[in-house]
C-alpha cells in the first residue's frame, strides 16, 4: 500500500468501496465510499459500465459516503454521465455533502446531473418520469 508523506498526524483512509443493489427492477443502486480519486475512479468506472452494459431504465449512483473528491474524479462522473446519456439512461447522483453538490453543479457540468439529496427523493423523481 503506497502511503504519502505527511507533515502532523497520519490520518488512516478509508477503503475505497463500491457496492451494487437493485433499487427496483430495472434500477441498480450504486453506493460508493471512501475518497473518489483519479486512482478510484476506474473502479466505479468499471461497476457503472457493468450497469450500463445491462441496459437499465436508470442508475442511482449513491455518493452520500464519499469521505472525499478530488481531481481526476468529476472527468470520471462527467465520462459517465455521458455514456449514459448516450444509451438514453438516467443517471441520478445522491449526495448530502454540498462541496460534491457544488462542485458537480457548476459550470459545464451542471445539466450533466440530476443531483438528489437522498436515494428517497431519487426514487420519488423515478416514479415520476415512469
Amino acid at each position: 500500500m503506497h502511503r504519502e508523506r505527511a507533515i502532523g498526524p497520519v490520518v488512516e483512509q478509508q477503503a475505497f468501496v463500491v457496492e451494487t443493489d437493485q433499487l427496483r427492477p430495472g434500477v441498480p443502486l450504486v453506493r460508493v465510499r471512501g475518497r473518489l480519486d483519479l486512482a478510484t475512479a476506474d473502479t466505479l468506472r468499471l461497476v457503472v459500465d457493468e450497469c450500463l452494459d445491462h441496459s437499465p431504465w436508470a442508475i442511482v449512483l449513491d455518493l452520500s459516503a464519499l469521505v472525499g473528491l478530488r481531481d481526476g474524479a468529476v472527468q470520471a462522473l462527467v465520462d459517465l454521465a455521458c455514456r449514459a446519456g448516450q444509451a438514453d439512461i438516467g443517471l441520478y447522483l445522491v449526495t448530502t455533502d454540498i462541496v460534491v453538490e457544488n462542485v458537480l453543479d457548476d459550470g459545464e457540468t451542471k445539466d450533466l446531473f440530476d443531483i438528489h439529496h437522498s436515494i428517497e427523493s431519487a426514487e420519488r423523481t423515478l416514479h415520476g418520469n415512469s
